[in-house]
């Protein structure tokens, strides 16, 4: 049987009420514009760009300096919080909140002069994303989610106008999906077969939080990462944005994405959607997503 997606209600964490969230979002976002702005200026000079050991692909100078800025940050303003940092690894000592950073989201596409990355803030509390930041600031694009006291909101700011985020309301039989492309897998073709998607509805663009946010955007309804590779730190923002935009982020078997020392890579995949049919989808996968990590 499918399990129900889980829908989350932030309970209050003082007995006065729900504690706002207002100083964290607002440095967030700071932090977010000043990084995005100075990663568009090392993109177009030296990035000095190298490679992880084991495979773990490149990193450049933007990476580890726009890193550096975050935690030192977050960590001056919230020194009771854990961080766990792409490029610093994690600063945790089992607290409830804790910050994710991916400081370049799509590194591979920002090393070669593409807009397709973003930077991503994340916040979790008690296992949960609840605040989230993503610059796309090479296409001018930022999104931020707030999940906080019962209320959801999310926001897309596009050259300093900013709106409500919502994504589309496409029924099974129109849906587009955004996949990777830098990675292309056969597996996608699998799947929107499965679902009955023409392959002219493939959007490939780069970047984890920049396919989530297509999502949240209403540019796309579905967003397929069939194989394992992505961490925390690539889904946290995003997952805050889309969840309080009205979307749906699991693996791709349906189940919820664990926020823990314990599961810090995505073992099986990422399914994310704008929402209303995402059990549908997971259970029209089902058949063939048994076959994917074996």
């Amino acid at each position: 049987m499918q399990p129900p997606v889980r829908v989350w209600r932030p309970q209050p964490s003082h007995p006065d009420g729900p504690m706002r969230l207002d100083r964290e979002q607002h440095l967030a976002l700071a932090l977010a514009r000043e990084c995005g702005a100075l990663a568009l200026t090392y993109q177009t000079g030296e990035l000095d760009t190298r490679e992880k050991p084991d495979e773990a692909g490149p990193v450049t100078r933007a990476d580890t300096e726009v890193n550096a800025r975050i935690v030192s940050a977050l960590r001056s303003a919230f020194p009771d919080d854990d961080i766990i940092a792409e490029e610093s690894g994690a600063e945790v000592r089992g607290r409830a909140r804790c910050w994710y950073i991916d400081p370049i989201d799509g590194t591979s596409e920002y090393a070669r002069g593409e807009p397709d990355w973003a930077v991503h803030i994340g916040l979790c509390v008690d296992g949960e994303p609840v605040l989230g930041v993503v610059h796309e600031a090479g296409a001018g694009r930022l999104c931020w989610g707030l999940r906080w006291g019962g209320e959801a909101v999310a926001t897309l700011e596009t050259n300093g106008v900013a709106a409500p985020l919502r994504p589309s309301d496409r029924g099974p039989g129109a849906l587009q999906v955004v996949s990777s492309k830098s990675h292309a897998s056969p597996k996608i073709g699998s799947a929107m077969r499965a679902l009955g998607i023409p392959d002219a509805r493939n959007l490939r663009v780069g970047s984890t939080g920049v396919k989530m946010m297509a999502v949240a955007r209403g540019v796309a309804d579905l967003y397929i990462h069939p194989s394992r590779g992505t961490s925390l730190w690539d889904t946290c923002a995003p997952h805050a944005v889309l969840a309080a935009a009205g979307g749906v982020l699991t693996d791709v078997r349906g189940e919820p994405l664990t926020y823990d020392l314990a599961h810090l890579k995505n073992e099986f995949g990422l399914l994310a959607s704008h929402g209303p049919h995402h059990a549908a989808i997971v259970e029209a996968l089902r058949p063939i997503v048994g076959t994917w990590f074996v």
